[in-house]
């Protein structure tokens, strides 16, 4: 049986920076649709926390969510890492049921 699983980005603006930050996040977020096996995307801003962006993707199976990690480009995500709008970005996702093999 194949489980349906989501991975969960949550980012941090740098100080001053939430517009713009959302902004570029909208145009990612835009696109992810188009990724092959991508079920469905949200950008949400955190009602607490105007700084934090959270976008959450849908994949049919935990072997097309790692699928698409283990490309070079992530549509615009691995941008975050360098990107001055950012001041933190913490990936997670629900693979705990994906049974993926340790590295060490």
């Amino acid at each position: 049986m194949t489980l349906e699983t989501c991975n969960t980005v949550r980012i941090h603006a740098a100080h001053g920076r939430s517009q713009e930050l959302g902004e570029y996040l909208a145009s990612v977020v835009k696109n992810l649709p188009s990724v092959s096996g991508c079920l469905s995307s949200t950008l949400n801003r955190d009602e607490a926390d105007q700084d934090l962006w959270i976008i959450d993707v849908r994949w049919p199976s935990c072997e097309v969510m790692a699928a698409h990690f283990a490309k070079p480009s992530n549509e615009g995500l691995n941008g975050l890492l360098s990107n001055c709008f950012v001041r933190q970005v913490a990936f997670e996702s629900d693979a705990e049921h994906c049974n993926f093999p340790t590295s060490r």
